[in-house]
Order: C-alpha cells, then structure tokens, then sequence
C-alpha cells in the first residue's frame, strides 16, 4: 500500500513538473517573439506559431490568446493582413472576459489593422470599446495607446489637428508613465503630417535614438520614412532620399511589405519633385504592384466571410447544444415527476396504516401525557406544601433564635448587675461596722429588686427546650452517645448563634466554646470540610 501512494505521489510530481516544464517553454517563445516583434517580424511570426502549437486547444486560455496576439502583429509588420486579421480574431474569441488588459490590446491591434485596410467604420468601433474598457480598469498604458491609435485613424482621414491632439494627449500619458517605447511611437506618428520642420525633425531624431537603442529595426524604417517626407516637406530633396534610403534599408531587413510601399510613395515624391519622372514613374509602378498585394479587397473579405462563417457555426453549435440540453432537461423532469409520483404511492402504500396506527398511539400518548400533567400538578402542590412548611419551620428557628439571642443580651445584663453587687460588697469592705448594716441592707434591696429576672431566664430557656425537642429527638437517634452539653451545644449552633452569643448565654469563655465544638464535631463524626451547623441543620 506505502509502495503505490509512493508511486502515485512520484507520477503526480513528474505530472507537474512536465506542465510547468511545458508552461515555461511556452512563455519563452511567447517572449521572445514579443522581443524580435519590430526588429525581425518574421521570426516573431516564428517563435510565436511554435508557441501557438505547443498550447492545447482548451479555450478560453489567456496564454494561447497572448501567443496568437504577438502572431496577430508579427504578420501586420509583415504585410500580410489577412492571415493577421483571422489571427487577432481568434486571439479575440480564446480571450477570457477577466483578462481586461490582453483583450484591450487584441482589440487595439484589431482597430489598427482596419485603420491599414481602410476600413474606418470597423476601426472607430473597435477603437472605441478599447477606449471604454481601459477608462473603466483606469489603465493609463492601454488608454495611450487607444488616443495614438486613433490619432492615426484621424490621420488617415487627413483630420491632421484632431490627430496631433490624440498623439499629444498619448505621448502625455506615456512620458508621465515611462513607457519609452510607446513613447517613440507616438513621437514617429506626429511626424506624419507637414508642419514646422525643426520641431517635426527633432521629435523624429529622439524617436530614432530611443528606436536605435531598442534595435527596433521595423520601427527604424517607419521612423526615417517619415524622416524623408519631413525633408520632402521642407524641399530638402537630398536629404530626403538619403533618409528614404536608410528606411529602405531597415525595411528590407526585417521585410515590412507596408514600409517598402510607403518608402515606394514618398520616393515618388522626392523623385517627381526633383523632375526625375522616369524614377519617380518606377518607384510608383513597384508601389502598385505591391499595393495589390497589400490591400486585396478580396482577400479581406473572404477573412470576414470565414469570420462571419465561423460566428453562425458557433452560433448554430451553441443553439444546438441548448436544444439537446433543454431536450434532456425535459426528459428528466418527466422521468423525475413519473419517479416521484410512483414513490409517492409506494410511500401512501407503506406508510398510511402506520400513519393510522400512529395516530392511535398519539392519541394514547396524550392521554398518559394529561395523566402525567395531572399527577405533576399534584405533585408541585404538595412540594408547596412542603415549602410553606419549610418556611414555617425557618420561621419558628428564626424567633427561637432570636429569643435566644435576647436571653443571651439578658444574661448579660445580668452578668453586670453580678459586677455590680460585686462592686458594692467591695464598697461595703472599706465601712466601719455602724455604716455596714445599712449598706447591706442596700445591697439586698438591690438583688431583691432584680431577681425577677431568674424567672424570665428560664421561661426562655423551657421555650427553647420545647421548640427544639423535635430536633434533639432526630439527633439522639442519630448519634444517641451524645452528653447532655453536646446536646445544648447542638441546639443553640442549629439556630446559627456565633461563639460570642454562646458566650454570652453559657457564661463560658469562647476558648472553651471552640473546644466543646471540635468534641462535638468529633462526636457527630463530621469530615474536616463539613460544616457543623450545616449539619445540624439538615437533620
């Protein structure tokens, strides 16, 4: 058992690391396509074709959507606009809806490619949900490239002042960003058009230089074509030939087909301005045969038709899939209703008599149950009574020991009247014997006028002994060996009198009452944790 979990752990762990292996490769190209993507178009349609191959065909997979995008734009810098539209279309569909910022950039690429088609509608359209979508996630990078992108869409239609104002606008977010590379494009497309040549040609130089240490081949020839019309603009002929052959140059290398035209325009240009017509004728010929190619009308629709054709199958698949589905919902439904009403009569079958018999038993049930309530009543009445009576006995305890508690201040008295005689037969040592006899005389008068107090004394004491016969009798049958003092100990600790109060009643110090309890503790044989008048008070 140890063996095949080890096993199982083993061939998941090589699972894995075969999926990040493949992941990563995957990446890899994707990267370096995106890396070469201006410098050589051709082996960034390379790398990414074999990134695209190595993904499994699971959609929606934002890798494979990247993959397809970087193919998408590898064959726009290539020329080859049919094949990049199908692909950035596809890019599109295998997108999932949470990666905002990959589907911006396909819808971007999208919009630029019908721009280059012509087709402005499409690419005002596309443009603008690019726009809304970076404005709600508030991503500056996308939301520059949305104005740059449709500044050139302005541009395209000669509405020059609102494409210099996008272009303004993108290269403010850009510079404020950092993205230097956004930066020199932006700097590239506000040299597209004539105006102060100083400003146009520096704006292009600083492009260059950022381009040159990017070694952005594709974008080098797109920035010394727009170099060339500058100097085209400002009558430099010379100059501008030289500027158009080094863009020639640049795109020949990484083999931009829409470059080469351009370059073959603005020649023309130069050419026809320096009245070198048999050049400038030649230039616009090769521009021609090349624009055929390029912008095939054709072409183009038949990428659309095959989108639009694709769009109805999924449709029609999805609508097919819903049908089946909703097909199979009923037939469940009716199987679920037919499985429910036949267990439903089985259930009546099975559980009526028992229902029946239930409800026999029920009513059996409650019977006992008023049975019970009323036994329980009678019961709580009698615990009433035994509560009343309790009260009455905690009453009677409470007078006892409050009757006790007076003699106990009665003794008292007494016991400083005794301190008092004491102290007049004192007064009676000192007096010569003419004066003692009518002292004495005097003292008796005293005693005499306070023995009525004996009597009260023990009608008390008689009182006490008749409300706790009860309890001595109960406490005699538990513990019958008790002496006569334990007895009157017990009585007055059951009324809870402190050791002071006993005291005062017994005439005893209370380090002889504290002895007597601990014998009487023995006696009644009490745990060290008990307390004695607890006990006695229980019995």
């Amino acid at each position: 058992m140890k063996n095949t979990r080890d096993f199982i752990f083993l061939f998941l762990v090589i699972c894995s690391t075969a999926v990040s292996t493949a992941n990563n490769k995957i990446d890899s190209l994707i990267n370096r396509a995106q890396t070469v993507a201006y410098t050589n178009p051709k082996q960034s349609a390379y790398f990414s074709q074999k990134a695209i191959e190595l993904i499994s065909p699971e959609c929606p997979n934002p890798q494979k959507a990247r993959a397809l995008l970087v193919n998408g734009v590898a064959y726009k810098y290539l020329g080859d606009f049919d094949i990049s539209i199908k692909t950035l279309y596809d890019a599109r569909d295998c997108c999932p809806e949470t990666e905002h910022a990959l589907y911006t950039d396909i819808l971007m690429q999208i919009s630029n490619l019908y721009c280059r088609l012509r087709d402005y509608t499409k690419a005002f359209e596309i443009n603008d949900k690019a726009t809304s979508l970076s404005k709600i996630y508030q991503d500056s990078t996308r939301l520059a490239a949305s104005y740059n992108n449709r500044g050139i869409i302005h541009y395209s239609l000669n509405e020059f002042k609102t494409a210099e104002q996008l272009f303004r606008n993108s290269l403010q977010i850009n510079r404020r960003i950092g993205d230097v590379k956004a930066v020199a494009a932006n700097l590239n497309n506000m040299c597209l058009y004539e105006g102060d040549i100083n400003e146009k040609l520096n704006l292009i130089q600083e492009a260059i230089i950022i381009n040159k240490n990017m070694n952005a081949t594709w974008a080098l020839a797109e920035n010394y074509n727009n170099m060339g019309k500058q100097y085209y603009f400002a009558k430099q002929y010379p100059k501008a030939l030289e500027a158009l052959a080094k863009a020639r140059e640049a795109a020949d290398e990484s083999a931009a087909k829409e470059l080469i035209c351009d370059n073959y325009e603005y020649s023309s240009w130069v050419y026809s301005a320096m009245r070198q017509y048999d050049k400038a004728y030649e230039c616009l010929l090769q521009l021609y045969n090349m624009s055929i190619e390029l912008q095939n009308d054709q072409k183009l629709r038949s990428v659309e038709q095959e989108l639009s054709e694709k769009r109805v199958q999924n449709l029609q698949k999805e609508t097919a899939l819903k049908e089946q589905a909703y097909e199979i919902e009923i037939l469940k439904r009716n199987t679920f209703i037919l499985v429910a009403v036949l267990a439903l009569l089985v259930l009546v079958a099975i559980f009526l008599p028992r229902w029946i018999k239930r409800r026999k038993d029920l009513q059996l049930v409650e019977t006992r149950y008023q049975l019970e309530q009323s036994e329980r009543e009678v019961a709580e009445l009698k615990v009433k009574q035994h509560e009343q009576a309790l009260l009455h006995v905690e009453s009677e305890l409470e007078v006892t020991r409050q009757e006790v508690t007076s003699f106990a201040m009665f003794l008292r008295s007494r016991n400083e009247l005794l301190d008092k005689i004491r102290e007049q037969i004192k007064e009676g040592y000192k007096m010569d014997a003419t004066n003692i006899q009518p002292h004495l005389k005097k003292v008796n008068a005293f005693i005499s006028q306070h023995q009525v107090g004996n009597e009260d004394t023990n009608a008390m004491l008689m009182n006490i002994e008749q409300k706790n016969a009860d309890f001595l009798k109960r406490l005699l049958t538990k513990h019958p060996n008790l002496t006569q003092g334990e007895r009157y100990l017990a009585t007055l600790l059951r009324v809870n009198l402190s050791t002071k109060e006993i005291s005062l009643l017994t005439g005893a110090i209370p380090k002889t009452i504290n002895m007597n309890r601990y014998r009487l503790r023995k006696s009644l044989e009490l745990q060290t944790d008990e307390d004695i008048t607890t006990y006695l008070q229980s019995i």
